[in-house]
């Protein structure tokens, strides 16, 4: 019998590719650098895996040191037991944080290596492809520095010409530019296109329902992060009557445990990245199926990233719909200039009509350019940790 695979190597890809023109981002906060850091796992029977953990890569390296030392040497097909071992034995950190979005990257490279081990993609680990392509959303109409609605319609015209019948736009920020912009997405995706509107949690409950009467007539499919994720009681008093999404800023099934149960979002957005990983997304899903909740990804994050959610996409059951009917299973496609997101992987992800083709080769389904990162990772804070 050969002989059971342990981790042999951690090594750590930083990144951090700088915006021109003060960049941009949502009504809380803009960003002026995309940031993420790959991780990538060899095993002892020379098997790769790669994956991608959530934050500044400064931040988060500590944390993915300290973890990698840990994982060296372990058997590489151990997963669950890991992530509830770092978060029972290290409960005063909390279920969330950093520390989660470094665990993240590593438990996405685990099930990475399983598979290609396999030769299978990921999906089918969990629990089968059920598709090979999803319907996509354009996620951008981000907030400029300048603000301007002019150069915020070319934006949005850009995605509808790219062939995408959906598009999620940030607004916010005030009543009047929350309606200006919710009106003009809506009139250049017509009628029949899925309008889904992001308040990045840039509210109080009076707030929030002053600039919603303002773009309840223009149809909204979800009105994504209306409360900040720690206004409990503000979520659960929300009554929008229209479908509410959130989970982008939980991590774990601890995090996402008590909005679920307590059915504060209609639609579930775990983010790979920081969640928790593959296996903290696989019971956050199952959790969201058992209260009869939708779920859709969080993605924002290069192609690792992309092709991770893909992945989980593949293998998403109808429930809790049946043969006909329902809300459509949707990926965030981030169209924000990233250099990171094109640039991690061999061949990028693309979208044709609006529509992305999930991966079908083992383990995540893609190739990733080392050569790339190696040559754009911040070296004083890459991490390389072996098996002794």
């Amino acid at each position: 019998m050969p002989s059971r695979p342990v981790v042999a190597e951690v090594e750590t890809f930083p990144l951090e590719a700088e915006l021109p023109g003060g960049g941009y981002g949502a009504s809380r906060n803009a960003v002026g650098a995309r940031v993420g850091t790959l991780v990538k796992i060899t095993t002892s029977d020379g098997t790769t895996g790669w994956g991608e953990s959530f934050g500044p890569p400064r931040l988060t390296a500590p944390f993915l040191a300290e973890q990698a030392r840990e994982l060296t040497g372990l058997p590489a097909d151990v997963r669950e037991e890991l992530v509830l071992r770092r978060l029972c034995t290290g409960y005063h950190f909390t279920c969330g944080g950093l520390h989660v979005a470094a665990s993240s990257g590593l438990d996405v490279a685990l099930w990475d290596a399983q598979a290609r081990r396999f030769g299978v993609p990921v999906g089918e680990l969990l629990g089968g492809r059920l598709r090979d392509r999803v319907d996509a959303y354009a996620s951008g109409g981000y907030v400029t520095p300048s603000r301007d609605l002019g150069e915020f319609r070319e934006r949005i015209a850009e995605h509808v010409a790219e062939g995408f019948t959906a598009a999620k736009i940030k607004i916010g920020l005030s009543p009047a530019e929350d309606r200006a912009r919710t009106a003009a997405t809506r009139e250049l995706l017509g009628d029949d296109g899925l309008l889904l509107v992001d308040y990045n949690a840039n509210n109080t409950t009076a707030t929030l329902r002053r600039s919603f009467d303002r773009i309840r007539d223009l149809d909204p499919h979800w009105v994504e992060e209306p409360l900040p994720p720690e206004d409990a009681v503000g979520w659960r008093a929300l009554d929008l009557g229209v479908p509410v999404s959130g989970g982008e800023a939980l991590y774990t099934r601890y995090g996402f445990r008590d909005p679920i149960a307590e059915q504060r979002f209609d639609v579930v957005q775990p983010d790979l990245a920081k969640c928790g990983g593959f296996t903290e997304a696989q019971v956050i899903r199952q959790l969201a199926t058992t209260w009869s909740l939708q779920l859709s990804p969080h993605c924002w994050g290069s192609g690792v990233a992309q092709a991770a959610t893909l992945q989980l996409l593949s293998a998403v059951p109808t429930a809790p719909f049946g043969e006909h009917g329902g809300a459509p299973l949707l990926f965030e496609f981030d169209r924000g200039p990233n250099p990171l997101r094109e640039g991690v992987l061999a061949t990028p992800i693309r979208a044709e009509g609006g529509v992305v083709a999930i991966p079908d080769g083992p383990g995540l389904g893609v190739t990733v350019d080392e050569d790339w990162l190696r040559a754009h990772r911040l070296d004083e804070v890459a991490v390389l940790a072996r098996a002794s």
